[in-house]
């Protein structure tokens, strides 16, 4: 797919590019980065981990079904994909995934941790603190920071789609809000973006002296200026033209994920992660954020939950076998979380009641090297409150004066010391609190 595609694709997908800011030397071209990759898929609102992977027989806190069962080590709610219970047309159920057909498939690769106390019922805390590991500001995004230690120089490094994206400017981040912009951006000497091989506003050799004359400018300026991140900045808005020549590179599919309207979420998810994917492979990119909404469930919880589970077990699904399709899997890291979790009981009587925001929640991870078939930490029945976990072996423990409750900082040490960036200097610039525990093997 030639790159004017793509920025159709991204347009289409939400996915926003803005033009990248990145350091390097002027007119090198870096090698392809190779990998690993990394996909953190957003569960934008609050889900609901008693109908996922920390199940409970309680009928008080899961009102369709109250039965438990389980795959490997791996126990779940087993809730049917029945699309007509959850309002969309039947034949819309081969879209969407439920709990048992995901663990069939994926639980031998599957890790999950359950009782996260994320310490907050705050939705910007709370997806703060999940992807970047603690709730004050000031922290990057996981993303970001991988993106920063493994390949800051790419020229979509971080790719993000929604979700908590902070940079703290160590890295680029690519973003879309309009594709025309990208174009106008991309392409500066086409009148009609659309049509590459249509006018331009300046012949091609008065557009290169032009940008000889742009490029003497701005060294002129760098010499007059004494502050290093004034300098920096200078050179990277130079720079970042240079990230044309890069994109090129890239190669997509030349149709992207359509599925019918009644999925439009899951078909943003897709195309976001098909965008992601193609970056990956054409090693222009090292993280992406993707985001699936819609699970803050104050108010018709069974339905509402139930369906966007469904979808982004889908999501997460597709994600796996296009990166398999494209030859990246066995270096492709995927982790699923969410602001928190939901309260254990619902806030009503009736069919349409909710549920409301509750600190303790799961997270679920898949890549090389991540032991699968694992369930890490555990939450009360009666209570929906975490155990606490032994530091060394993580078996849950019943006393809760003993051992450690599992927190987002903990999930984020161990992420880094997974990708190997734990010893970084761009890690070292963001320090996170508590122990190391051995969550992902």
């Amino acid at each position: 797919m030639e790159r004017r595609d793509f920025l159709k694709a991204a347009a289409i997908s939400g996915l926003a590019v803005t033009a990248p800011l990145f350091s390097r030397d002027a007119g090198a071209e870096s090698p392809p980065y190779a990998g690993p990759f990394w996909i953190l898929v957003n569960a934008g609102g609050g889900w609901d981990p008693r109908f996922a992977f920390d199940p409970t027989a309680n009928p008080d806190q899961n009102r369709l079904t109250s039965a438990v069962q389980q795959i490997g080590n791996i126990k779940y709610s087993p809730i049917p994909n029945d699309p007509e219970a959850i309002n969309l047309d039947p034949a819309l159920g081969q879209h969407l995934m439920d709990n048992e057909s995901f663990l069939t498939k994926f639980g031998s690769k599957l890790c999950v941790i359950n009782g996260v106390d994320t310490s907050t019922n705050n939705h910007d805390s709370g997806n703060r603190a999940m992807w970047c590991g603690r709730i004050p500001e000031g922290y990057p995004a996981f993303g970001a920071l991988v993106a920063a230690a493994r390949a800051k120089e790419k020229p979509m490094a971080f790719l993000s789609s929604g979700g908590y994206d902070a940079t703290q400017n160590i890295v680029a981040l690519t973003r879309v809000s309009s594709a025309a912009v990208l174009r106008r951006i991309a392409y500066p000497n086409v009148i009609d973006p659309a049509n590459l091989q249509g006018a331009r506003y300046h012949t091609d050799e008065t557009f290169a002296r032009i940008a000889q004359a742009q490029a003497a400018r701005i060294a002129a300026l760098q010499e007059q200026m004494n502050l290093p991140k004034v300098r920096g900045g200078m050179n990277q808005l130079y720079l970042a033209r240079l990230a044309e020549n890069e994109l090129e590179k890239l190669q997509l599919p030349d149709t992207p994920v359509t599925l019918p309207n009644a999925l439009s979420d899951l078909q943003r998810l897709m195309q976001q992660a098909q965008l992601a994917i193609a970056a990956f492979k054409s090693g222009l990119a090292v993280a992406a954020n993707v985001s699936l909404g819609g699970f803050d469930t104050h108010g018709n919880h069974d339905v509402g939950q139930r369906r966007q589970l469904q979808k982004l077990l889908a999501g997460v699904n597709y994600i796996m076998d296009e990166a398999q399709a494209q030859g990246i899997a066995a270096k492709t890291y995927v982790v699923v979380c969410s602001d928190f979790g939901r309260t254990p009981k619902y806030n009503g009587t009736n069919a349409s009641s909710g549920k409301d925001h509750w600190p303790i929640t799961s997270v679920l991870a898949m890549g090389p090297g991540i032991a699968g078939n694992r369930v890490i930490g555990a939450t009360a029945d009666a209570d929906q409150k975490p155990f606490n976990v032994d530091p060394s072996s993580l078996a849950t423990l019943g006393n809760a004066k003993d051992g450690v409750r599992i927190r987002p900082e903990h999930i984020h040490r161990a992420l880094r010391k997974l990708a190997q960036i734990d010893g970084a200097d761009v890690s070292a610039q963001f320090p996170l609190p508590g122990l190391d525990l051995p969550l992902f093997g």
